[in-house]
């Protein structure tokens, strides 16, 4: 086990092909790899790391059918990256398992642990497993704490209603067992735009949801809408509301570290290079036509725009517009938990379609 990048790598030899599967427990905090039967070389079954997040490495028999290494944990890491090299005559390299580790908040791994350790035989049999049978969807209630964005002329606040609709997007994306979920934040507190970028990288998300409502003078505005990140804003109106949902961190009395700004372009720049914003692109597509089965949609209901909550360069990003606070039947709809449960199967039904063919 070394350091490899940011992370941890952890290199399993073997003489011949297992099937294996990656998993995370809590309480105490550990990772596990299950394998196919095999025959361990190393005499001591308990190996004391004590560095790199990284407590010590257990492995052993765990049932006739199954071999088992438990790595417990000092610090959250979750499973970055999973590759089965073959064994190569010429070089004498043999077959290798190997698992690269992410550090990442606590919530973060609290959101990929199983409840329960899972029974081996029920569990898909893959060789090699691709880089992560559950797919990590970070989601970003928008505002909080002293910012609570958009407000009804009945007092009702954004802030309070995108953290209740993530909080009941999570449990739906969760329940198909396909998705683990990490959420920005899960109260009332404040959180920088920036933070919120940084905490869907370092969680190793594969995509980003950020959640929101809208208001605006004209009451009879209504309608769900996506954006999507673009150095030129696709309509004046749209180039308004990122002016507005990048005041956030001013809003909710968050510093602004200056050096920051002149990293954007590079970022854009990044981003492009690496096609995250066509996958952006991609997801956004599918996701309009979802929420429309169940909503009403605004005029061009796709849009792009500067929003700096969704430049992560490496993890495609939108923002959803729930509707409109402004509008008297929008803020009726998104008070019923009825209308929030289809919105949440909506959304689920089009990162499903997503992740069919990912980018």
């Amino acid at each position: 086990m070394d350091r490899y990048g940011d992370g941890t790598r952890l290199v399993v030899e073997l003489t011949g092909a297992v099937d294996f599967q990656v998993f995370a427990l809590a309480g105490p905090e550990r990772l596990v790899i299950d394998l196919s039967p095999v025959r361990w070389v190393l005499p001591d079954r308990t190996l004391t790391i004590g560095r790199d997040g990284v407590a010590q490495i257990r492995f052993g028999q765990f049932r006739p059918d199954t071999s088992r290494i438990v790595i417990d944990l000092d610090l959250p890491l979750i499973l970055g990256s999973a590759q089965w090299l073959e064994a190569d005559a010429v070089s004498r390299n043999p077959y290798r398992l190997i698992l690269d580790l992410a550090p990442v908040p606590a919530s973060a791994f609290l959101a990929t642990v199983r409840v329960q350790p899972p029974d081996p035989a029920p569990l898909p049999r893959l060789r090699p497993l691709p880089p992560s049978l559950v797919r990590l969807i970070a989601l970003d209630p928008g505002h909080g704490g002293r910012d609570p964005g958009a407000v009804s002329s009945g007092g009702v606040q954004e802030k309070v209603i995108v953290l209740t609709f993530a909080r009941e997007l999570r449990d739906v994306l969760q329940e198909t067992g396909r998705y683990s979920v990490a959420m920005t934040r899960d109260s009332d507190r404040k959180v920088g735009l920036w933070q919120r970028v940084a905490f869907a990288r370092n969680s190793g998300a594969d995509v980003l949801l950020s959640i929101h409502v809208d208001r605006v003078h004209d009451r009879r505005v209504h309608g769900a809408s996506v954006y999507t990140l673009s150095e030129e804003a696709s309509d004046a109106e749209t180039a308004e509301l990122a002016r507005f949902e990048n005041k956030a961190d001013i809003a909710a009395g968050i510093e602004v570290p200056e050096q920051l700004d002149p990293d954007v372009a590079a970022v854009l720049a990044s981003m492009e290079q690496q096609g995250t914003m066509n996958c952006s692109v991609v997801l956004a597509g599918l996701l309009v036509p979802a929420l429309g089965d169940v909503a009403p949609l605004v005029n061009r209901s796709h849009r792009m725009a500067e929003f700096r909550v969704l430049k992560a360069p490496d993890v495609p990003s939108v923002l959803i517009e729930l509707g409109f606070l402004s509008n008297e039947q929008d803020a009726e709809r998104l008070k019923s938990v009825n209308h929030r449960r289809a919105l949440a199967v909506a959304i689920l039904k089009a990162v499903d379609e997503y992740f069919l063919e990912p980018c």
